[in-house]
């Protein structure tokens, strides 16, 4: 059986890393549970659209999926956002946790909701814009419509399946891994 980076390739592994903030705060190694990185990515799936979106739009086609039904797709997934976001703010704080010895995650503990919230959406949507290469752009709209009916936690629940099987094939996948059960 084929692996899932080959069947995905490894341009949708880009993008399902892309979509995890963890990836690019964590200085050391860390794990997350696979309940934590669903939640973190489904809480993140509507800052990584626009950001795709943002950067693709001059490689894209007028009627590209993300030009015409991006901004749609990231509103029906912002929509539930708040459900998500009591298990991805722990995540996501334990990431910030493996920045210098946890200064960042402890002044991060005591800011309010609201304003964590904003940080985190503007650093996903900024991140996601700055990582794609534009030349991936087709082959990431490709992979966005193909995810787009699924709810935002079947989505994440697939980029997280895919970060596993990546791990375990390649353990230098980013910073972030999943914890194994």
């Amino acid at each position: 059986m084929r692996g899932l980076s080959s069947i995905l390739g490894p341009r949708t592994l880009a993008l399902a890393l892309a979509m995890t903030p963890c990836a690019a705060m964590a200085a050391e190694p860390m794990c997350i549970s696979k309940a934590e990185a669903t939640s973190l990515i489904a809480y993140s799936l509507p800052q990584a659209i626009n950001g795709t979106a943002k950067r693709c739009a001059p490689s894209l086609l007028a009627d590209a999926f993300l030009r015409t039904k991006g901004p749609g797709l990231a509103a029906r997934y912002a929509a539930q956002k708040d459900r998500y976001w009591p298990k991805a703010k722990p995540a996501l704080l334990k990431a910030l946790n493996t920045q210098g010895g946890g200064g960042s995650a402890n002044m991060m503990t005591g800011l309010p909701d609201d304003t964590l919230r904003q940080m985190a959406d503007v650093f996903v949507e900024g991140f996601v814009s700055q990582r794609i290469a534009p030349k991936s752009c087709k082959q990431l709209d490709l992979a966005i419509d193909l995810l787009s009916p699924l709810p935002p936690e079947n989505t994440a629940g697939l980029i997280a399946l895919s970060m596993d099987v990546a791990g375990s094939a390649d353990p230098k996948l980013g910073k972030v891994t999943l914890c194994k059960d």
